[in-house]
This record gives structure tokens, C-alpha cells and sequence, in this order.
């Protein structure tokens, strides 16, 4: 049976004293529509967990342990240098120990926000494009609720997931970015490799107990994102506080979007203009970005 969406965090179990290590992650939030910096963060809601991430790289998986202690799990490529295990060492409340989960004589010391930067510094050097190319997206659009959105049941993980006024209420709306040179949005057929990836997202989109899921995992994620900005001293987007406290209605646009970035200048064949057209005639709903148009989303009557 495929899981239930769900979009939760228990918010009611944070107590004092707040471990160091939450404390800087709060301190280094950038909700949508500011510019990230060099040691941002930015946060996504999970199922009874957080992730903290840096241009697309999730620095820390935040929820509670059974005893219901505050802890947070880091990639070990990032707390142990040269390590390339599939590994996450776990600070748990204020214990500052992270011990090697592959070599547990190993530990290394959380010593603060020096340490948290030099995690997010070592999450650079993995960075690509296309997550470059959504974080330049977050940074430009307040409204903006989700990263890295998966399908339960599948590896499949949709890049952004965002909140548009539509009617008298607001609409969900999900986003699958790509740049202009990825081969799945070209081809000399009149069916490019990323129409059937749209098509599973629009599977998913359309059927009505996903449907009544979306909405309420997002109801509740925008409730979860309010607070804890509020607790990070921050503003969010009044779309996202509407949508929390019920006074927008949320819908769901049932019609997956794409988002793609083009670079002219790379293009020296100028051979984007033709896959462009075959993905219009195949009815894509999508926008295309430049340096030059900037990285506002349109809205769904602008596509």
C-alpha cells in the first residue's frame, strides 16, 4: 500500500533548553523570496521532520527520537572529511558528540556556528546547476513552500512546490524544473522524455484522495513554516499565513508545471527555439527563464 502524504512536525515537543545546534539553523533561515547568503538555509517540512538545506543540498534532517529529544542528522560527507559512506551521524539534544556511524571510534564536536558553517561550506563543492537554478528561483519567490517534493511509492521528487492567488482562495501549484540542455526536454521524436515524467505527477495530482491529502499535508505545512519563522524572528509570505490560519482556501492545480532555464549564450546552434515549440504543441504547461527575464514564477494564466 502507498504511504499517505503527509506534511507534519510536532511542534508542541520543542522545550527549553533549545539544543545550540537548533538554535543556529534557525539563525541561518532564509524563508522564500530572500537571498540565501553564503551560510542560508532554507527549510522544508517532511512527514514528523525538517530539512534544512543550501542550494539544494540538505544539511540537516531535524525530528524527535522516541524519548522525544530534539535531534538533528547531517550527511557524513559534511562532519567527517574524506568519508563517502551513505552515513548520518546524529547530534540528539545538546550532546555535542557526532560519533562515526562506520568507524564509532571516530567522533567529531559540534563547537557551534563555526561548525554548522563548515558543513554547509563542504555541501558546496556537490552543488549543480539545476539546484543552483531553483535555489535562484527560491530567492525570488516568497511564495514558495516545498523543495524536493517526493511521490510516495516512487523515486521520483519534484523540484518546487508553490502557493498562487486563484478565485477567492489560493492554489497549490508544483513545478518540475530543468535546464534547457537537459536531454530529457529534447528530441528529434515528437514525444521528449519528460512528458511521461509530467504524466506521473499528473497521475498523482488528479486523483482525488492524493487531492484531499495535498491539501491538508499543505495546510498544515504552511501552519508548521509560520511558526517556525516566527520562532527564527523572520517574516513569511502573507499567502503562506493565509493559508495557514484558513483564510485562503487551498486548492490544487491538477497540472504539473515546467520550469526551465535557458542560456542563450550557451546555445550557439540556437537549437533550443525547436524543442521549445514541440513541447508547446504537446500542450506543456511551462515557463522559461533567462538572466535576462529574472526568476518570478508566473502564474498559471500567464504559462
Amino acid at each position: 500500500m502507498t504511504k499517505q502524504f503527509a506534511r507534519k512536525f510536532a511542534l508542541n515537543q520543542l522545550s527549553d533548553p533549545k539544543p545550540e545546534w537548533w538554535k543556529e539553523l534557525l539563525l541561518r533561515l532564509k524563508p522564500a523570496g530572500k537571498e540565501l547568503s553564503s551560510n542560508g538555509l532554507r527549510l522544508a517540512v517532511r512527514d514528523n521532520y525538517l530539512n534544512f538545506y543550501h542550494k539544494g543540498q540538505a544539511i540537516a534532517k531535524v525530528g524527535f527520537n522516541q524519548g522525544r529529544e530534539l535531534y538533528s542528522e547531517q550527511h557524513i560527507k559534511y562532519v567527517f572529511e574524506g568519508a563517502s559512506t551513505q552515513n548520518y551521524p546524529r547530534l540528539t539534544g545538546s550532546d555535542p558528540t557526532l560519533i562515526n556511524p562506520v568507524k564509532t571510534e571516530e567522533t567529531e564536536q559540534y563547537l557551534g556556528g563555526q561548525t554548522l558553517d563548515l558543513w554547509i561550506e563542504r555541501s558546496k563543492t556537490h552543488k549543480g546547476d539545476e539546484k543552483t537554478f531553483v535555489e535562484e528561483i527560491a530567492a525570488a519567490n516568497s511564495n514558495v513552500i516545498d523543495m524536493e517534493m517526493g511521490l510516495p511509492g516512487s523515486a521520483y521528487r519534484i523540484d518546487l512546490v508553490a502557493l498562487e492567488r486563484h478565485g477567492g482562495g489560493a492554489r497549490l501549484v508544483l513545478w518540475e524544473a530543468k535546464l534547457t540542455t537537459d536531454k530529457r526536454c529534447r528530441t528529434n521524436s515528437e514525444k521528449p522524455e519528460v512528458l511521461e515524467q509530467l504524466a506521473r505527477y499528473r497521475d498523482f495530482l488528479t486523483d482525488e484522495n492524493r487531492q484531499e491529502q495535498l491539501q491538508k499535508a499543505y495546510v498544515t505545512a504552511c501552519q508548521v513554516l509560520v511558526k517556525i519563522t516566527e520562532l527564527a524572528g523572520k517574516s513569511i509570505a502573507p499567502i503562506i499565513k493565509d493559508v495557514a490560519t484558513g483564510q485562503l482556501p487551498l486548492t490544487i492545480d491538477s497540472e504539473p508545471r515546467l520550469l526551465l532555464y535557458y542560456n542563450s549564450e550557451g546555445d550557439v546552434r540556437n537549437s533550443w527555439p525547436r524543442h521549445e515549440e514541440r513541447l508547446r504543441k504537446n500542450r506543456v504547461v511551462m515557463q522559461v527563464m533567462t538572466d535576462s527575464t529574472g526568476y518570478k514564477l508566473q502564474s498559471g494564466e500567464q504559462c
